[in-house]
């Protein structure tokens, strides 16, 4: 009779390798239904978006929105991959959506108030369109840069 095989008791945990296209497809999809609802509700979407700031509800939303997006897309890579998710990439998932859409809130309030404080025409118009801009620029950070750091701390953790 044969003993069991050690290399089978005892398998290898094998690392999520991140890709940078990954990321990109769900940026791209992410564009794409954000330029459609643009087209197609080219009054009432940017109008949600700018009452929900006002509001003060878009930070949390897009908060909960990058950080689900960001799991769901590393859960299915790392499913696809049948591999184990790594500590420390959880790490940059959990928390560097939330610094990315944070930074970006701020600047979104200093881009406002340089807007507020100049003397142009139609001010109301013009912070709409700063937020929109904003909150597009903001999703694609938080969704892309997470990423951008996990396979940067790969590549760092090959070479040492």
């Amino acid at each position: 009779m044969s003993a069991p095989a050690p290399a089978l008791a005892t398998s290898p945990r094998r690392i999520v390798a991140v890709r940078l296209a990954d990321s990109a497809e769900v940026i791209g999809v992410l564009s794409l239904i954000y330029a459609v609802l643009l087209v197609v509700f080219p009054v009432a979407f940017p109008n949600v978006i700018v009452k929900s700031w006002e509001r003060g509800q878009l930070l949390p939303l897009m908060m909960v929105f990058t950080f689900l997006l960001d799991t769901c897309l590393y859960l299915r890579v790392a499913q696809r991959l049948s591999a184990t998710p790594g500590i420390l990439a959880s790490a940059c998932l959990g928390s560097l959506p939330l610094w990315v859409v944070g930074a970006s809130s701020v600047l979104l309030q200093r881009s406002v108030k340089y807007v507020l404080l100049s003397d142009l025409p139609n001010l109301h118009a013009q912070v709409g369109e700063e937020i929109l801009a904003h909150t597009y620029l903001a999703l694609v950070s938080a969704v892309f840069l997470p990423f951008l750091a996990i396979r940067l701390l790969q590549q760092w953790k090959k070479t040492f």
